[in-house]
Formats: C-alpha cells, sequence, structure tokens
C-alpha cells in the first residue's frame, strides 16, 4: 500500500493523468503526464510540481495545493494552469488530500473545449455573414457607454442606422450570393471609418448600427458624411448607396426609443437622395 492509501489508484485509473504528491513534491506521475510536461513521468520524481506550470499561474497553483493539503479528503478545484513545457494548453487540475500530507491531482487536457467554448460564444454575439458584433454585442457594449457617460462635457453617446439602398436590385439582378457579398463589403467600409474604440453592427438585412461614444455632435455629421461616401456605387451596373440617421443617446429612454428616432432620420434621409 503506499503512503498516500490504496484509493488513490481508482482516481488514477478514471483521469487522463495523474499525479501524487508529498507536500509539493512529485512521488509518482501517470504515463499520460508525459505530454503536459515533455519528460519522462519518472523522471519528474523528486521534483516540484509547482515548477511544471507557468510563472504566473504559480502563486494561484500554490495556494490551490494548500488549501487541498488542508481539508483530507475534500475534492478541490478544478484550477486552471499552463504547463510551462506546453504554454499553448491549459489544463484543469483536481486534488485531493489523503493521510499523511499525501494530495492526488488529476489532470485533463481543456484547451480544445475552451476553444469551443469561445467559438460558441463569439457565434452568439457576432452576425455570421460579416462577423460584426450582432443585437445582443451592440446592446451590452451600448450599456457600457451609458455606465461611462458624463455630464456636462459637451461629449455624447450617439447611434447612427444605417440602410443600404440597392441591396433588393442586386440581389434580383446578380443573385443573393452577389448581394451577400455587398453586405460584406459595406461591413467592411463601414468599419473602416470608424474609430478603433467605436461599434459597428449587424442588424439583419441591409441595416447596420454605428454607436460612437464621447464624441460632439458635430463628429457625428461628419462620420455620417463620410459613411454615405464609402458606400457609394460599391456594385458594379447597379448604383447603390447608404442612407445614414442618427440620434443623441439619452439614458432617460429606451434604446429602442433613441433607435428609432435615427430610423426616422434615415428614411428622411433615404427620401432625399430619391428626390429628383
Amino acid at each position: 500500500m503506499t503512503p498516500a492509501g490504496a484509493d488513490w489508484r481508482a482516481l488514477a485509473a478514471h483521469a487522463p493523468a495523474t499525479v501524487l504528491l508529498s507536500g509539493s513534491t512529485v512521488l509518482w506521475a501517470s504515463p499520460d503526464v508525459a505530454r503536459f510536461v515533455a519528460v519522462a513521468p519518472a523522471d519528474l520524481v523528486g521534483t516540484d510540481v509547482l515548477d511544471l506550470v507557468v510563472e504566473r499561474d504559480r502563486d494561484r497553483a500554490a495556494r490551490a495545493l494548500a488549501r487541498a493539503a488542508s481539508r483530507p479528503g475534500e475534492r478541490l478545484g478544478p484550477v486552471r494552469v499552463r504547463p510551462r513545457a506546453r504554454p499553448d494548453l491549459r489544463v484543469e487540475v483536481v486534488a485531493r488530500s489523503r493521510a499523511a500530507d499525501h494530495v492526488v491531482l488529476a489532470v485533463w487536457d481543456v484547451t480544445e473545449r475552451l476553444a469551443a467554448q469561445r467559438e460558441l460564444g463569439h457565434r452568439a454575439r457576432h452576425d455570421a455573414l460579416t462577423g460584426l458584433p450582432n443585437r445582443a454585442l451592440l446592446a451590452d457594449r451600448w450599456e457600457r457607454a451609458r455606465a461611462r457617460a458624463r455630464t456636462g462635457t459637451g461629449l455624447r453617446t450617439f447611434v447612427l442606422l444605417c440602410d443600404v439602398d440597392g441591396l433588393k436590385e442586386v440581389n434580383d439582378a446578380f443573385g443573393h450570393r452577389v448581394g451577400d457579398a455587398l453586405i460584406v463589403d459595406v461591413a467592411r467600409r463601414l468599419a473602416a471609418e470608424v474609430r478603433p474604440g467605436d461599434t459597428v453592427a449587424r442588424l439583419g438585412g441591409d441595416e447596420f448600427v454605428v454607436l460612437v461614444d464621447s464624441v460632439p455632435a458635430g463628429h457625428v455629421e461628419a462620420l455620417a458624411r463620410r459613411l454615405r461616401r464609402s458606400v457609394l456605387e460599391v456594385a458594379e451596373g447597379v448604383r447603390t448607396g447608404l442612407s445614414v440617421g442618427w440620434a443623441a443617446d439619452d439614458p432617460g429612454r429606451s434604446t429602442d426609443a433613441v433607435l428609432a428616432e435615427a430610423d426616422a432620420r434615415m428614411y428622411e434621409d433615404k427620401r432625399a437622395h430619391r428626390a429628383p
């Protein structure tokens, strides 16, 4: 029987990688540990397990190990760390303390799982066609802008509602694949006209919203002119353009009300473009 008791082997049998410690010193490591540390498990015996993680994760790992050692029989974790030999990986570690200052660590590689979660999170908050923020992310950034808003500075948050003119004609003449390419191109052009901290979001169809924070009204008027110019005659053979309406944000109103004001101005702009 090992100093930690026989049941550590049951944990080892069900974990991708397992380490037995005395304090923070490695007594034994399963074969699967090798892919995290780039050495044979037998060569880990006698080393400090904290030396196996990247430096910036070391203090957090040490605190977690101390908590595990102070609570015999409890399952603690997971704690997420990066192996020093493979910093591109993300691993989660679960610890269980046994008698005589022995701790068993079970280690799982969660790199692919975390990447998949990030991808799902990105898809939930971005438009699939253009990659721009969608309504959900726009709402989040708008609320953050409202939280940062300061009165008496002469600077405001503004929203610009943009509608692509001529998309139906492009779809009818060339098909929806070309229409989708037009939307992607418009998205790229709009994003190129704003500051790095501003948000260009796609509401769907041919509608986009631009959220600009802490600017004077004159900035928005000039931005609207640039946005219109950027989309003129994007699709060869069919005249396209951009109608733009804007409104100053007011935290005392709902975001839907502010968008409705911008929408009304956008349709005024569209009618003006159609006038002979």
